[in-house]
């Protein structure tokens, strides 16, 4: 009786109020009970519904913050806070007593070393360091490479050139040293002996590597002898691939007995520096970088606190002013 009269209730086509009429007390008691039941169902299922939304909500949230940890580029091993062990991974002898040491990064760099930038490599029986300015492009961020000269009094570098590969080694950086800004000067000139290479070689890459730098580069490299000059192929090919904006000139204490020498003999002179870097009145900077008697003949020795000191030597005899020269 009772599914007849409900479905007969849910027909539109019927009046309510006429239907109400027919039905009896038991009738209404029947629908009430009905609607009791199916308001709990629905509660129920409501319910159901509810937590089982929250779940997924919930489930989703968390599926969303472990990609988004997974993702997200984990912190670099290397710090210029503190010194990180470090695995050097290849050898590559250059000269007699120089040689190009990889360190190969744990986990990628998330940065790149700023322009100019060193590191700190440290000594672990004597608890010293020395800085040294990787020659690998600024842009990489997998290894990091130092051209290393081995000196007998240097107990830094001894201990370099002492270790194999697999060895760790303490190592802290990037330090930054210069801030090199594009075009800020229109010419560069660049007087640098030995190692001094390294952070002339780093500005130059990356000068030459950027489309929207125009700077014009002198170069003015001295060492004892040809067979010393560190890098020299890889500074041919930068002035073969630019040789408008490149300009090298070489200079040597002892000239090469089975060849032609047709550049620089002897120390660093007015008279280089005059034929080979632009005049004090161009727009320019002159950086300068290398052992210290020569740093003290071409621009003056740096302060007791290794600040830049006073403007001396030849830089000073031709007319430049202190806020033109840095000295590294």
């Amino acid at each position: 009786m009772f599914p007849r009269i409900f479905c007969r209730f849910a027909n539109p086509s019927i009046p309510s109020f006429t239907l109400i009429k027919k039905l009896n007390l038991t009738n209404l008691q029947q629908i009430k009970s009905f609607s009791t039941i199916q308001t709990s169902n629905f509660k129920k299922s409501y319910s159901h519904q509810k937590s089982r939304i929250l779940f997924y909500v919930l489930g989703t949230a968390l599926i969303g913050v472990s990609v988004y940890f997974s993702t997200k580029p984990k912190t670099s091993t290397l710090s210029s806070n503190k010194f990180t062990s470090i695995p050097l991974t290849h050898i590559k002898p250059i000269t007699r007593d120089t040689s190009i040491f990889r360190f190969t990064l744990p986990r990628p760099l998330t940065d790149s070393f700023p322009i100019t930038s060193c590191v700190h490599v440290k000594d672990p029986s004597l608890q010293i360091f020395r800085e040294y300015t990787p020659i690998s492009s600024s842009d990489e961020k997998n290894f990091i490479d130092l051209l290393i000269k081995h000196y007998e009094n240097g107990q830094v570098s001894r201990y370099i050139h002492n270790l194999e590969i697999g060895d760790l080694v303490e190592i802290r950086g990037p330090i930054s040293t210069f801030k090199y800004r594009e075009n800020m000067n229109k010419n560069l000139g660049m007087i640098c002996g030995g190692t001094g290479i390294t952070p002339m070689y780093q500005i130059i890459n990356h000068i030459l590597n950027s489309p929207s730098d125009t700077t014009n580069i002198s170069l003015i490299y001295a060492n004892k002898t040809k067979d010393d000059i560190l890098l020299h192929s890889e500074l041919e090919a930068l002035i073969r691939k630019y040789p408008e904006r490149l300009k090298i000139y070489y200079t040597i204490d002892v000239t090469p007995s089975d060849e032609l020498w047709n550049q620089g003999i002897g120390y660093v002179s007015v008279d280089m520096v005059k034929i080979n870097i632009p005049p004090p009145q161009a727009d320019i900077l002159i950086l300068v970088c290398g052992p210290d008697p020569m740093v003290r003949n071409v621009g003056g020795g740096k302060g007791k606190d290794w600040s830049q000191g006073r403007l001396g030597g030849v830089l000073k005899n031709l007319g430049y002013n202190e806020g033109q020269v840095f000295k590294f």
